[in-house]
C-alpha cells in the first residue's frame, strides 16, 4: 500500500478571498443516503463535480470520524505538503481512514468529477475485512488495500456522469459483499450507534450493552473503527458540532456547544484547537466560501441532497 505521502512535489498557488468564492460557486455536491439493506454498512453517497480555474482551492481537513473510498473521474485532488507550500498527487481510487488529528489538507483544480462512498463507522471492516488500525490516519490507494476488483468499479463508474446511476453501480458491488456476512458484530453497531448520537454516549455503557468487559471492547472497538473508543467519541462529537454550525451559521456555538453536550464553550474550542489547530471563527472562515466540501464533516442522520 502507497500512502499519499509520495510522489513528486508542486507548488501550490495561492488566491484571494474573493475568487475562492466565486470559483467554489463552480462546484456542486449532491448525496444521497444508501438503500436499507446497506445502511449499516455505508452512511452515504456523495458526488462532487465542476471547474475550479485559475488558482488551487484549498480544503481543510481536520481530524474527521468517517471512512471513505474515493473515485476520481478528472482532475484528483492533490495533498499538501505540511509546512512547505507544495503538493503531491493522490490517487485516482483512495480509502481514507478515520483520522484522529488535523492534516495539512487537499487542493483542487480543473475539472472535478469525484464520486464517495461515506461509510458507516465499522462499515468499512466489515465490508473488506481489512483492520481499521491499518488505515487510521493514513490514505491509501485503494487497488492495494481492496484488490483488483476495485479496478472493474472504477471502469463502470467512469463509463456514466450519473449519479443515480453511479450509486446503483456501487449498490450492486456493495451488496455482492454482503454473502459472505453473518449476523452484525455488537461492537460494530456499538460503533455505528455512537456516530449516530453524535459521540454523547460513554464507552462504559456501550461495553455494558455488548456483554463486554471495557478492555475487551476498547480491543475489538479497534478493529472494527481503527480509533479507541473515547477519542473517536469526542472527534465524531466535534464533527457534529461543525457540520450543525455549516448548516446553521446563524447559530452561536455556545449554543451548539451546549446542545452537543459540551460542558462549556471553553471546551469546545479545546477541541476544535486540537482537531484542527485552529480557533472556531477562523476554521469557520476558512470553510464558509466551500460549500461543496462541507460534506467531508457531515453527521446527520440523513446526508443533505445539496
Amino acid at each position: 500500500m502507497n500512502d499519499l505521502r509520495n510522489g513528486a512535489g508542486k507548488r501550490l498557488g495561492v488566491s484571494s478571498l474573493d475568487r475562492s468564492r466565486r470559483r467554489a460557486r463552480m462546484l456542486q455536491t449532491r448525496m444521497a443516503p444508501p438503500s436499507a439493506v446497506l445502511r449499516p454498512y455505508g452512511w452515504a453517497y456523495g458526488m462532487t463535480t465542476g471547474r475550479v480555474d485559475g488558482a488551487s482551492l484549498v480544503i481543510p481537513l481536520p481530524a474527521r470520524p468517517k471512512q471513505l473510498l474515493t473515485f476520481s473521474f478528472a482532475d484528483g485532488y492533490r495533498a499538501l505538503r505540511c509546512g512547505s507550500g507544495q503538493t503531491d498527487p493522490t490517487p485516482r481510487v483512495v480509502v481514507v481512514g478515520p483520522q484522529s488529528y488535523a492534516r495539512p489538507g487537499l487542493s483542487a483544480l480543473g475539472r472535478i468529477d469525484h464520486f464517495t462512498i461515506h461509510f458507516q463507522p465499522s462499515g468499512f471492516h466489515r465490508l473488506f475485512g481489512v483492520p481499521m488500525t491499518e488505515l487510521a490516519d493514513a490514505a491509501y490507494d485503494a487497488h492495494g488495500v481492496i484488490g483488483p476488483e476495485v479496478s472493474a468499479l472504477e471502469r463502470r463508474l467512469g463509463e456514466t456522469p450519473s449519479f443515480v446511476e453511479r450509486i446503483r453501480l456501487a449498490e450492486a458491488h456493495l451488496i455482492r459483499l454482503l454473502r459472505d456476512h453473518g449476523r452484525p458484530d455488537p461492537v460494530g453497531c456499538a460503533a455505528n450507534g455512537l456516530f449516530a448520537r453524535h459521540g454523547v454516549q460513554r464507552v462504559s455503557a456501550m461495553a455494558s450493552d455488548t456483554g463486554l468487559s471495557t478492555r475487551q471492547f476498547e480491543r475489538r472497538f479497534l478493529r472494527h473503527v481503527g480509533v479507541p473508543p473515547k477519542l473517536y467519541a469526542r472527534i465524531i462529537r466535534f464533527n457534529a458540532v461543525l457540520d450543525h454550525k455549516l448548516r446553521h451559521p446563524g447559530r452561536a456555538w455556545s449554543r451548539i456547544a451546549s446542545d452537543h453536550d459540551y460542558y462549556d464553550q471553553m471546551h469546545l474550542v479545546h477541541d476544535c484547537r486540537a482537531f484542527t489547530g485552529e480557533s472556531p471563527s477562523r476554521l469557520l472562515a476558512r470553510l464558509s466560501d466551500l460549500p461543496a466540501f462541507h460534506t467531508f464533516y457531515a453527521t446527520a442522520d440523513r446526508p443533505r441532497r445539496d
